[in-house]
């Protein structure tokens, strides 16, 4: 099952390094593509990727997911995570392949959903990628992702202090466990911020990509 979706071309026309967008429950790959205009100035020499998820989602005829949501339990995410595992990883192994860069130079963004599954597999990679990026999500720390950590990353995570869908006390507790887990992690909860990304977030994702893709 291949991932597909919309990209966007660096704008020196050369690639040195990726940004791969991970949507939320119900959206489709533009829903992010749309950051690359904000983060393009500092990352000339960037590739951006937004797959779509390979899963329909019942909201509508653009809507994918990533997992089922259906039950809302801690089995049906434990399911889903391990389903769509090989999918999002021989994705990344393809992408990283066809533009001949190491896996140092790749960063990932991800948002709600996204963002789950992307704090749960990424660790799980053999090599470290630049850093991650986490809007509005949360960490499944289940009793085998410790055990199963094989590559520590920088990580940014942020949250609206707001969110009804998700709370951002799971941002909160994300970051606790991942510094004991040895990772390098800052965490910032915005104000009068529900589940979204808003300017600060932009600039703060900016931030965060100039430091880790610096070529």
């Amino acid at each position: 099952m291949k991932l597909d979706g919309p990209t966007v071309e660096p704008l020196s026309g050369n690639t040195k390094s990726i940004v791969v967008f991970f949507h939320g429950y119900g959206a489709n790959g533009n829903d992010l593509i749309s950051l690359s205009n904000a983060w393009q100035d500092v990352l000339p020499n960037t590739k951006f990727y937004s797959p779509n998820a390979p899963f329909k989602c019942d909201f509508g005829v653009d809507s994918y997911q990533w997992f089922d949501l259906i039950e809302r339990n801690e089995e049906e995410i434990k399911r889903g995570l391990l389903k769509i595992k090989p999918i999002v990883n021989q994705y990344l192994d393809e992408i990283i392949l066809e533009n001949e860069i190491s896996e140092s130079n790749m960063c990932i963004v991800g948002f709600s959903q996204g963002t789950i599954m992307a704090l749960y597999h990424l660790a799980k990679r053999q090599k470290p990628c630049a850093g991650l990026i986490g809007y509005s999500g949360m960490l499944f720390n289940d009793q085998e992702f410790e055990k199963t950590i094989h590559c520590k990353f920088p990580i940014l995570l942020y949250h609206g202090k707001n969110d009804p869908v998700i709370s951002y006390q799971s941002s909160m507790e994300a970051k606790e466990n991942l510094r004991k887990f040895g990772f390098e992690v800052d965490c910032i909860i915005q104000n009068n911020l529900e589940h979204g990304i808003d300017i600060n977030g932009l600039s703060q994702g900016k931030r965060f990509l100039e430091k880790v893709l610096n070529v």
